[in-house]
Parts: structure tokens; C-alpha cells; sequence
């Protein structure tokens, strides 16, 4: 008689499945992504209208299984992930996201995905890239969740290998070897000046020519870092005369001439009596920055990232990273300025001979 053969066997080499039913659910897994997604408990169940001790069982239940503490409780942070939190919440996202495909499988195109995703950017371009992305993306896929968050680079950085976002807008410097980069395009070092700076009609500035005066800093994490690197490459001191963490406020202390800065991305800023300013080339601009989206290697991507990718490609490409005309432009603005003049001083001398003519002075 032939030997029985045991219905559960080791995964082959090639990646085959054992017979068997995992210990562990998708809700369970859906319950503990939430929590470390909102860092609460309480928060976590009012998104997933469940109770609160359902999540705090799925949790325990999941740690039981794969014997590792998820969360530590910080008191000012709420739930943190610990390592093995990390690793988990990298995995469950990718099964999610399969098992979402798994469901819109059979329902058509691309336009049927459902699901969530998180994405995050940098503070200073966010109001440029993600209203657009949101509204592009709406009616294309009506199904999907795409929550978004701005942040500095620091904090996207965390919230890529913490799970909490799939993916991020933000510069190419500092980048940990656990992320992939897309590159979306170069964003070169500018300086900042007020439109009508003594140095303003310059095409390119360097360093050299303003260190006496006074900068204004963007104080992020990292950023301030990248643009003060620049001066020490020089072996120069700025004479820091404001620090903000709000790019607008950096833009406003700029237009109203209290100082220049130095920024990668600088669109125009032109308010009724409240000054103007101009961003030229920095000479020494040697590291150059690219805007990238960021994922984690393991992460897997959902069946719509190329066409994500695509758009948020094509709204960084029309980014507006330059503040005010070019030297060139600003000339031949000027040009044609003046030939407005002339011909509105021309039409007003042809204008009052036509008066003259048909109103002459009559002889006393």
C-alpha cells in the first residue's frame, strides 16, 4: 500500500505556496496598517468604523503570531512602529495592494482600481503639484483613495520606511539606500533677490558678490543644511539675518528687501505694493538638486504607478521655477515699454494737432 503523502509541505525553490491557511487575515492586517497609518488606536477605528477593541485584538492577535512587539506607546507620538513594526507594515501594504487587484481583476481597465494610497511632498511645491495631481486623477480612477501630506525631507523620508506613505515627492540629496528614485526633473540653486537689487539685471550671481549682505534662510531640516554647504564650500560666512520655516514668509522678507536667499524652486511672487522679486543662476551651484518620487525598494507597486508617474512628471516639467523675466526678457520688456511710450506720446501730439486744425485760433 502507498505510503500516505502529508498535505502540507516546504515552498519548493521556485516559489511555490504550501498547502495550508495562513494564521493571519487581510482585516487583520487592514486593522494594524490603520494604526500606524493614524498612530492611535481610537483614531484607526474611527476610519475603519469598527470599535476601538476590535483594532487593539487584530494587533495582539498579530503579535501573538509572528512573536514581535508592533507599537511602542510614545506619550507625545501616540503608537510608534518598532522594527519588526516597520518590516510588517511594508509587507501588509504590498498584500493589500494585491489583494485589491485581485478584485478588480475581472472588471476592466485601469480606470476599476481601487484602493489607497499615500503620497507625500515637499511643503515648498505641494500647492504646485498635488491640486492638479488630485484633479487629474479623479476622474480617471473614480475608485481610488489618494491621500496626501506635506512635509520636509526629513519627515517624507520617515514616512516612506515607516509605511505610512508609498511615496514622495522631494529632492534627490540624502537619500537612504532602502529607496527607490524616479527622477522628474533638475531644480538648479538660484539666488533670490528683490526685483529691483543693484544686482538684478545680472544673468548669473555668485556668492562672492553678496556674502556682506543679509540672507534669509528656509530653516527645514536638511534644506538648511544643503544651502549653508554651499557658503562652506567657499570657505565664506552669510551674515543670516532671518531664519523661516514658511517658504512664503522667506518670499515676502525677499520682496521687501530685507535680504536675499537661496532656494531651488522659486515661482513668481508679484503683490500690489508689496514688492517683487527675481531668482537668477548661482555660479557655484555645483550641487545640483533633481525632484524625484520615491518609493522603498520592497515596496510593491500597484498596477497605476506608471501613469502616476507620468503625471507627476509632466506638472513638475511645467513647474514655474523661476521668479521674474530673465535678463533678456527683462530688456526686451523694457524695449517694448518704450515703444509703447512713444507711440502713445506720438498719438497725443497727432491728436492735438487734429484739435488745433479743426478749432483755430481766430485773429483779434
Amino acid at each position: 500500500m502507498p505510503r500516505a503523502v502529508s498535505s502540507t509541505r516546504a515552498a519548493a525553490p521556485g516559489g511555490e505556496v504550501p498547502d495550508g491557511i495562513p494564521k493571519l487575515t487581510l482585516r487583520q492586517l487592514s486593522y494594524f496598517l490603520a494604526a500606524a497609518n493614524h498612530q492611535s488606536v481610537r483614531k484607526a477605528a474611527h476610519a475603519l468604523h469598527v470599535s476601538s477593541p476590535s483594532v487593539s485584538m487584530a494587533i495582539a492577535q498579530i503579535e501573538a503570531t509572528i512573536d514581535a512587539q508592533l507599537f511602542v506607546r510614545r506619550h507625545a507620538r501616540g503608537l510608534v512602529l518598532t522594527d519588526a513594526g516597520r518590516e510588517l507594515a511594508v509587507s501588509a501594504r504590498n498584500m493589500l495592494l494585491y489583494a485589491r487587484e485581485i478584485e478588480t481583476a475581472g472588471r476592466g481597465g485601469p480606470a476599476t482600481y481601487s484602493g489607497r494610497l499615500n503620497i507625500g511632498c515637499l511643503v515648498t511645491v505641494a500647492p504646485f503639484l498635488i491640486p492638479p495631481l488630485l484633479s487629474g486623477l479623479v476622474g480617471l480612477y473614480p475608485h481610488i483613495q489618494l491621500r496626501w501630506r506635506e512635509g520636509n525631507h526629513e519627515s517624507l523620508i520617515d514616512g516612506l520606511e515607516m509605511g505610512a506613505l508609498d511615496l514622495a515627492i522631494l529632492y534627490d540629496f540624502d537619500i537612504p539606500s532602502s529607496l527607490h528614485c524616479t527622477p522628474l526633473r533638475s531644480m538648479p540653486l538660484q539666488v533670490v533677490l528683490p526685483s529691483g537689487h543693484r544686482l538684478a539685471r545680472r544673468a548669473a550671481l555668485s556668492l562672492l558678490d553678496l556674502v556682506e549682505e543679509p540672507l534669509i534662510l528656509l530653516d527645514l531640516p536638511k534644506s538648511s543644511d544643503y544651502f549653508l554647504s554651499v557658503f562652506g564650500d567657499l570657505a565664506v560666512t552669510p551674515k543670516i539675518a532671518h531664519r523661516t520655516t514658511s517658504f512664503e514668509m522667506l518670499r515676502s522678507l525677499v520682496a521687501n528687501g530685507l535680504g536675499y536667499s537661496l532656494l531651488n524652486f522659486c515661482p513668481p511672487l508679484n503683490v500690489p505694493h508689496h514688492g517683487a522679486i527675481v531668482s537668477r543662476p548661482l555660479i557655484e551651484a555645483s550641487k545640483q538638486a533633481r525632484l524625484v518620487l520615491a518609493r522603498l525598494q520592497r515596496y510593491r507597486a500597484p498596477a497605476i504607478i506608471d501613469e502616476l508617474t507620468r503625471r507627476v512628471r509632466d506638472l513638475s516639467a511645467a513647474l514655474p521655477v523661476n521668479a521674474g523675466p530673465s535678463v533678456g526678457q527683462a530688456t526686451e520688456h523694457r524695449r517694448l515699454q518704450l515703444v509703447g511710450i512713444g507711440v502713445a506720446r506720438a498719438d497725443a501730439r497727432a491728436l492735438k494737432r487734429r484739435q488745433k486744425i479743426r478749432n483755430p485760433k481766430r485773429m483779434p
